[in-house]
């Protein structure tokens, strides 16, 4: 690529007259302070630039947001049309990571449905699905950083065709589409459409987030964790699910009430409405939480990764909530060696 030819030669120039400096700590400096973490690799400094969204127009996000929530209503289609799949005696999951990780034919079709949608309104922009990404966090983790790296010009589209997939093959209405649309890095456009309920749930950054158009916030008369109803994640790597299951263990007499919905679409759209007041989660993939974490910080809410440090695009293990009884909940989780697991190689 031209620009990666033309960044190369720059840096190259820098070094030779500084001596000082090589061209792979270059490189690392400087992307180590726009993407601290995992994404650090990542060498396009004109592409990953987390303030660049403000200078967006408004109408340019408001299309966007329009043919997402279209792709998510064709998609939506779909799952309806098919909710209990796996019911039936002559269709069977296909197994991903393991059982609880599982994959129909019509994860595969919705994702076309919406892809036809976004690449015929933007051929230009960088599309991550996850139904074109192997199995396991490694895959997803990876999936992100070569969508960046192979986006021109700054957009990219992250999907989760069916969240909740396991639901939706068993004829649980609780499956949702979700999507995420990034600019340089940052979440500007968040849609999670629950078609069982046909309720969108719309946010543009700085604009604030809807359901049908109606502005929503998240619930706040939930001031104190023992008014709080939590969703607890049900990750499928077993040490994941122990750590979860340590968190469930330590909250359970501190709140209200907990659930574990197996949707963080719909369990992020809830917290952003005001239904949930906490939902906490191990190893989610991008197109997890992206969507539903901006429609929690549109609506007022708070996200966070485990370690207490703000989301970011690459969080894996992370606490969305109402903002008010964040810390109280992530200490909670501290406290019982709830915030970090090692992945298993089962």
């Amino acid at each position: 690529m031209k620009w990666i030819s033309l960044l190369m030669r720059v840096v190259l120039a820098w070094s030779l007259v500084h001596e000082t400096t090589s061209f792979s700590g270059a490189i690392m400096n400087k992307a180590t302070r726009r993407f601290p973490t995992r994404l650090s690799s990542l060498t396009k400094s004109d592409i990953i630039d987390l303030e660049a969204w403000s200078a967006l127009p408004t109408t340019e996000l408001e299309d966007i947001l329009s043919s997402v929530e279209r792709a998510a209503r064709a998609a939506g289609v779909i799952i309806v049309a098919n909710n209990g799949c796996c019911s039936s005696v002559d269709q069977e999951c296909e197994v991903k990571f393991n059982i609880k990780d599982v994959v129909t034919q019509y994860d595969k079709q919705a994702q076309e449905a919406v892809e036809q949608v976004i690449r015929s309104e933007y051929p230009n922009h960088a599309f991550l699905g996850e139904e074109n990404v192997g199995s396991g966090a490694a895959a997803s983790e990876a999936a992100l950083l070569e969508a960046l790296e192979k986006t021109e010009n700054g957009w990219l589209f992250i999907l989760d065709p069916i969240d909740g997939t396991a639901n939706f093959a068993s004829g649980m209405p609780l499956s949702a589409v979700a999507m995420g649309v990034v600019y340089r890095g940052t979440p500007v456009v968040g849609v999670v459409y629950d078609p069982h309920r046909n309720e969108m749930f719309s946010a543009i950054r700085g604009q604030g987030a809807t359901v049908n158009g109606e502005p929503i916030q998240v619930a706040q008369a939930v001031t104190d964790v023992k008014e709080a109803i939590i969703n607890a994640g049900c990750p499928a790597d077993p040490n994941a699910f122990n750590t979860s299951m340590r968190g469930v263990l330590a909250l359970n007499s501190k709140c209200r009430g907990l659930r574990i919905i197996a949707c963080s679409a719909l369990t992020t759209a809830w917290i952003s409405s005001g239904r949930l007041s906490a939902h906490f989660g191990y190893d989610l993939s991008s197109w997890d939480l992206v969507a539903g974490a901006l429609l929690i910080q549109e609506a007022g809410g708070k996200v966070s990764d485990l370690d207490g440090t703000p989301y970011k695009l690459e969080t894996r293990n992370m606490l969305c909530s109402n903002g008010l009884v964040h810390d109280e909940v992530l200490n909670i989780l501290r406290e019982a060696d709830a915030v970090s697991f090692t992945r298993s190689t089962e």
